[in-house]
This record gives structure tokens, C-alpha cells and sequence, in this order.
């Protein structure tokens, strides 16, 4: 067990590592917001996904059905998201990083079900990315009229090493959010789950976590314990430790228009 440390240094401590957390607690949404779109409403289009293979030879075939007046006119998006960074598919260029404006499309629909199919694709650097298709006239319709969709998750990254001392960071943990709410939690870490009591945080409406590792938005010196639908729930581990003591970060959206919370924790 860390000794505990006085309030001066271990809350700001954990606040400034809850701050990057909450960038990664909500990447499901970044997808709408890096693009500039205003909230729309989700749509159920008919759109879905399979993969084989390995992370080095991976093949995901995707099948979209869109809406009739799309067909001969509208374009077909295939995005990935990775961490923070977006990135296009272009049926003649391959994948392009998102910088701005409208993004290229993957083709113009020209049928009334479409597929997109990507082989032999080695995703080991893309680890844990999310991968969307939409259509409209334009991008904007796409997002303003919420026509796209999360068909699948390239598979995850590696657990850490096998060196991480996972005992030494199991244990009672104090948590704070940005409102002054406060309370204990108790967690247990492996190198694949993470189980938190959070029966004393008020304002999380679960009681117990129990989540796997997911490395969604990988960060060297952080290993991320996540659901990878709403309600996301979610486990950050600062593996960084000088003078502080061990932080956590506990994290729960209930939907992609809900505010994200998140309590900074320090261990005791």
C-alpha cells in the first residue's frame, strides 16, 4: 500500500490527470464533434459489419442500405476514429487524415445496398479504433440528420507488460469531482479487468464496475478500462508515479448527449 498523501498534493494530482480523461472517457462522441456537427439525432439506418483475421490481416466487409432517394446521388462515407484523430476512406486513395471541411467520401451510392470491403488490412497501429458509415448529400446532412453508424472496434491493444505490479495498485481510493463531491472507492486491477466499488460515489448511478482493459485512446503511461457502448463506463490508471502518489480516474457518460463525470481519485 502508498502512503496517503495530504490534500495539497494528491487531489490536484488526480484533477490534472482527470482532465486528459475526460478527452478519452468520450471518444464515442468526437466522431460528431471533430466534424463540426450540432447534436443530431441518432438515426436507425441499416448498416452493419463482420471481420476476420488477425490485427496484421484483418478484413472487416461492411453493408449499408440507404434510403432510396440517396440511390444515384448521395455519397457514402467509411470513417475511422482513432483516439482523437479522424480518418476517411476514399475507394481510390485509401485512408485520409481528417483536417477540416467536407471530407472526401468512400464513393457516390449508386445501389440500394452498398458494401464496403477493406482486406488484409494490418490494424496493429490503429488498435482499438471505431469505425462509422454514414451517407447523405454531403457530409453535413450525414451528421445533421445523424445518417451514420458504429458498425464495428478494430481489435485491441495488447495488454501492458506483464512487469506492471498490478497488486501495488489495487486497493482504497479517495475520488473528487470538479463540484466537490467526494467519496471511497475500492478497486482491484489485472493486466484485463478492472472492478471498482463505486457504491459511494454519488453521482455514478452504478454501484460496481467491472470493465475490460480497452486501450481505446491509448496513452503510454495510462492503462484504460472501458465499456465501448452508452453508457460508457470507464477506469483510468496513471502509471506515472515520482512524488505523487498512485492516481485513478473513475469516469461515466449515460448517453453521447449527456455531460461526461468524472471523479479524480488518489490511493490512501
Amino acid at each position: 500500500m502508498a502512503g496517503s498523501a495530504g490534500p495539497t498534493t494528491s487531489i490536484p494530482t488526480a484533477m490534472k490527470f482527470a482532465s486528459p480523461f475526460k478527452k478519452i472517457s468520450a471518444t464515442t462522441t468526437l466522431a460528431v464533434a471533430s466534424l463540426g456537427a450540432a447534436s443530431p439525432v441518432w438515426a436507425d439506418i441499416t448498416a452493419s459489419a463482420t471481420s476476420s483475421g488477425s490485427a496484421r490481416a484483418y478484413t472487416l466487409v461492411t453493408r449499408i442500405t440507404p434510403d432510396a432517394q440517396y440511390v444515384g446521388r448521395g455519397k457514402l462515407y467509411f470513417v475511422m476514429l482513432h483516439g482523437s484523430q479522424i480518418y476517411v476512406l476514399s475507394e481510390t486513395r485509401g485512408f485520409l487524415p481528417y483536417t477540416g471541411g467536407e471530407p472526401v467520401e468512400y464513393r457516390t451510392i449508386t445501389q440500394a445496398s452498398e458494401t464496403i470491403t477493406v482486406q488484409g488490412w494490418n490494424t496493429t497501429a490503429q488498435a482499438g479504433a471505431s469505425i462509422f458509415v454514414g451517407y447523405g448529400s454531403d457530409v453535413m446532412d450525414m451528421l445533421n440528420n445523424g445518417r451514420f453508424k458504429l458498425v464495428a472496434t478494430l481489435p485491441a491493444a495488447p495488454a501492458p507488460p506483464p512487469n506492471i505490479q498490478y497488486a501495488a495498485y489495487s486497493g482504497t481510493y479517495m475520488c473528487f469531482d470538479d463540484h466537490g463531491r467526494s467519496g471511497s472507492v475500492t478497486a482491484t486491477f489485472t493486466a484485463s479487468r478492472a472492478v471498482v466499488d463505486t457504491t459511494q460515489l454519488s453521482a455514478i448511478p452504478d454501484y460496481s464496475y467491472d470493465l475490460p482493459i480497452n486501450n481505446l485512446a491509448y496513452e503510454p503511461d495510462m492503462l484504460l478500462y472501458r465499456t465501448q457502448t452508452y453508457p460508457v463506463r470507464a477506469v483510468g490508471l496513471s502509471l506515472v508515479r515520482t512524488s505523487s502518489p498512485y492516481t485513478m480516474v473513475v469516469g461515466y457518460q449515460a448517453s453521447r448527449s449527456s455531460t461526461e463525470i468524472v471523479y479524480g481519485c488518489t490511493k490512501q
